[in-house]
C-alpha cells in the first residue's frame, strides 16, 4: 500500500507532527516541559517524549508566543531549521525568534498558500478579536495553520477558533477538510481565580463557560463538515500551590469533549488520541487503541506530585513594597500612553493590592485609602512575581493565563480590551 498523503503523531496538547507522503515531518508547537506560565502550567498524562525525540523534524510551526506553544525554556532547534510563522502585525513571534538567533523562517501572510516539500501550508490571523466578546483589540497573537498534500488536508486552529463566519470562509475556500483541529477549551483565570464568585458560583460558572464553547465547537463542525475532528489544545492541569483551582477552571478532558460531540455530530468521526499515537487522515484510523483518560488518577496526580512543584518567582528575596510602587507608577503611567496609542479603554477602574497598599493604575495612580471605586478589577499577586512583570522578567498575560494573579471583578463583566491593556503594565 502507497504511504498516506498525511498522517499526525499527537503529543500533547497542541504538539503534534505531521507527516506527508515523501515523509516529510512538521513539528507543531513543541510544549514538553512541566512549569510553563510562570510555573503552574503542566501536562496529564505526563509526557514521555523529550525534546531530543523531535529535534530531528524538517520544519518547526509555531502559532504564537504564549508557552504552551513556544517553550523558550527547552527552544533549541539547529538555527537553519525552517521554522513556518504567520506573518502579521504585530509579528511579536518573529521578533523574538530573530533576537533568539533564528532566521530561516518561512513567512506565511494571513490567508496566503506557501509550498514546503510536499505540502501545501496556508496560515490565517486571528479570525476575530474574541468569539465570545466584544473586543476592539483583543487577540493579536494567535495563528492557524491549514496542512494540505495531495488533496488531503487539516486544519489545525489550536488557539485561534474560528467565528461561525470565518468557518463558513474556510468551508467555501477548501471544502471539507479530512481533519479539524479544533479548541474545546477556555484556558485562563475565569473563573477559578476571580473572588467575587463564591464556590458554587464558580462551578456554575465553570460548567456554563464549556457548554459554551463545545455548543461552538458544534456549531463550527456543523459548518466546516470535516470527515474528522480532533479535541485540541488548551489541555493542561495547574500545578503548585494554585493547584486548588484546578477544580474549577474552564476546562475539560478530551474525552469529555468527545462524547459531547459525538452524538451531536454523528457525521463526524470524532477522533482521541494519546501521546505517541498516530492518525491516518485517509484511512480514518489510529494505529494503537486508544486509552481513555483515568481521571481519577488525573486527581491523585496532581494532588501527590504536582501540587509540590515549586514556581520559578517563589525563589526570589521578598522586594522592598516602596521599590514596588516605584516601579508600578511608572508602569501606570507607560500602560495609559500605549492604551492612547491602541485606542484602548475602559470604564472600569483597575486596582492594583501592594502588600497592604491599594492602587489604582488605570484610569489614573493613585494610592487609594478606603473605599474602592464601584466599578473595578481589583487584582491580588504575589509581589515576588508582580516585580517580576514590572521589570519584564515575566509577563502579565502568562502569569493571568497561569492562574497566579486572583481578581475581584465588580459587576461581573469581562472586557477583553482592559486584560489586553494590562499586558503592557511594565516598565
Amino acid at each position: 500500500m502507497p504511504p498516506s498523503p498525511l498522517s499526525f503523531t499527537f503529543i500533547a496538547n497542541a504538539c503534534g507532527i505531521f507527516t506527508g507522503r515523501d515523509g516529510s515531518r512538521i513539528l507543531c508547537d513543541p510544549w514538553l516541559k512541566d512549569g510553563v506560565f510562570d510555573g503552574s502550567w503542566c501536562h496529564y498524562p505526563p509526557l514521555k517524549t523529550s525534546m531530543e525525540d523531535i529535534r530531528d523534524v524538517d520544519a518547526v510551526f509555531i502559532s504564537h508566543l504564549h508557552p504552551d506553544h513556544f517553550d523558550e525554556r527547552t527552544f533549541d532547534f539547529a538555527y537553519d531549521t525552517p521554522l513556518i510563522v504567520l506573518e502579521h502585525p504585530p509579528n511579536f513571534l518573529i521578533r523574538k525568534l530573530e533576537s533568539l538567533g533564528y532566521t530561516n523562517l518561512i513567512r506565511i501572510k494571513d490567508g496566503e498558500t506557501a509550498t514546503f516539500r510536499e505540502f501545501e501550508l496556508t496560515c490565517y490571523a486571528p479570525f476575530e478579536g474574541h468569539v465570545f466578546h466584544e473586543a476592539d483589540v483583543g487577540n493579536l497573537i494567535d495563528s492557524a495553520l491549514i496542512v494540505a498534500c495531495d488533496g488531503v488536508s487539516a486544519l489545525n486552529a489550536n488557539d485561534n477558533t474560528p467565528s461561525l463566519d470565518a468557518a463558513r470562509m474556510l468551508f467555501e475556500r477548501f471544502g471539507a477538510f479530512d481533519l479539524a483541529m479544533l479548541n474545546y477549551n477556555a484556558a485562563g483565570p475565569y473563573p477559578s481565580c476571580f473572588d467575587n464568585l463564591s464556590i458554587d458560583d464558580k462551578r456554575e460558572e465553570h460548567s456554563r463557560v464549556l457548554t459554551r464553547n463545545l455548543d461552538h465547537l458544534v456549531g463550527l463542525l456543523h459548518i466546516l463538515k470535516p470527515r474528522a475532528f480532533l479535541p485540541f489544545a488548551g489541555a493542561y492541569v495547574i500545578g503548585g500551590r494554585e493547584h486548588h483551582k484546578n477544580a474549577v477552571l474552564g476546562t475539560t478532558t478530551w474525552d469529555a469533549c468527545a462524547d459531547y460531540v459525538r452524538p451531536r455530530c454523528p457525521d463526524v468521526h470524532t477522533v482521541t488520541l494519546r501521546e505517541g499515537d498516530t492518525y491516518d487522515l485517509t484511512t480514518k484510523r489510529s494505529d494503537k487503541p486508544y486509552e481513555p483518560v483515568d481521571t481519577a488518577a488525573m486527581q491523585r496526580y496532581i494532588a501527590d506530585t504536582l501540587a509540590h512543584m515549586p514556581y520559578p518567582y517563589e525563589a526570589d528575596a521578598q522586594p522592598d513594597e516602596d521599590s514596588v510602587l516605584t516601579l508600578l507608577e511608572t508602569a501606570a503611567d507607560a500602560m495609559k500612553a500605549r492604551m492612547g496609542r491602541m485606542n484602548l479603554k475602559s470604564d472600569f477602574s483597575v486596582i492594583l493590592n501592594v502588600g497592604d497598599t491599594a492602587v489604582s493604575v488605570y484610569p489614573d495612580y493613585a494610592q487609594l485609602n478606603g473605599k474602592r471605586p464601584e466599578k473595578r478589577l481589583e487584582c491580588t499577586l504575589d509581589l515576588r512575581l508582580l516585580k517580576r512583570i514590572l521589570e519584564r522578567k515575566s509577563h502579565w498575560n502568562n502569569a493571568e493565563i497561569g492562574a497566579h494573579i486572583n481578581f475581584v471583578r465588580t459587576p461581573n463583566t469581562y472586557q477583553p480590551d482592559l486584560h489586553t491593556a494590562l499586558q503592557f503594565l511594565h516598565v
